[in-house]
């Protein structure tokens, strides 16, 4: 009898701690929309980089795709997207570079025979890095320092979102504004991403019938992109659904886990 008395003690105790954390919660959505917002994804920023370095290094002048054989021997036609900029005075220089698939090994070597070509002194200057999918060159005296920097850039996990009001709210979702005691929502800006985050706290004794507008909001979402692009059909698909207290959560992003967790850590 003592055994199965500990078993459910265990049990209880288990259950309460479970729901501990859940019970009680108010979001701040103020402060909350500031940290998704500022939320970055795993992608690396190519153009954010080359602004960063672009700033950090001084008398640099871009050159642009159609001249990267005649400034460096690089075929042009195996660059996907780049950015290249060189100090003429001091050979100080970065290359931001994204070969076409299947041909970065051939705009490496490219790359490194120009670097070979260089004095021994500029030489000296270099840090080299293939860093997601770029083959990134730095030439300064502080090279290694701003790879750091610039491996540190990545883009926004959501950008050109809107935030929904009390109409969007009705149009866009079918939930009318007594459905709800509060809510958070963003939604794209334009139609060419399904990124977007919906917090909605239905009022008392609407939770299902909320539940019930976004389960059909969703399907249309899906119906939506199965048609126009697969890889945000796919996003839409491997949405994170939660409930969060009183909170009815629907992320779509390319990071789902962490949206969730600054939710829960807000």
């Amino acid at each position: 009898m003592k055994k199965i008395l500990i078993v459910l003690t265990l049990v209880c105790g288990c259950i309460f701690l479970a729901g501990c954390g859940k019970e009680n919660v108010k979001l701040n959505f103020t402060e909350l929309a500031e940290k998704i917002d500022n939320l970055e994804n795993k992608e690396f920023a190519r153009v954010t980089a080359a602004t960063l370095l672009g700033e950090k290094m001084e008398g640099l002048e871009e050159i642009y795709q159609g001249n990267f054989n005649k400034e460096f021997g690089i075929n042009d036609d195996n660059i996907e997207e780049a950015n290249i900029a060189i100090n003429r005075s001091t050979n100080d220089m970065f290359l931001i570079v994204k070969a076409v698939e299947g041909k970065k090994d051939d705009v490496k070597k490219e790359i490194d025979a120009y670097m070979d070509s260089l004095d021994e002194e500029v030489k000296a200057k270099e840090t080299f890095e293939e860093y997601d999918e770029y083959l990134i060159y730095i030439v300064n005296e502080n090279s290694k320092n701003l790879m750091k920097e610039v491996k540190d850039c990545h883009n926004k996990l959501f950008t050109a979102l809107m935030e929904v009001d009390d109409d969007t709210l009705s149009q866009k979702f079918g939930i009318e504004k007594d459905m709800v005691d509060e809510y958070l929502a963003k939604i794209p800006m334009m139609v060419v991403n399904s990124n977007s985050y919906i917090i909605l706290k239905p009022a008392s004794g609407q939770k299902d019938a909320v539940k019930e507008k976004m389960n059909t909001y969703m399907e249309n979402l899906e119906n939506q992109w199965k048609t126009y692009l697969p890889d945000q059909y796919d996003l839409v698909k491997n949405r994170l659904e939660k409930e969060y207290g009183d909170y009815l959560i629907y992320i779509i992003s390319q990071d789902n886990d962490a949206v969730y967790d600054a939710i829960k850590n807000e």
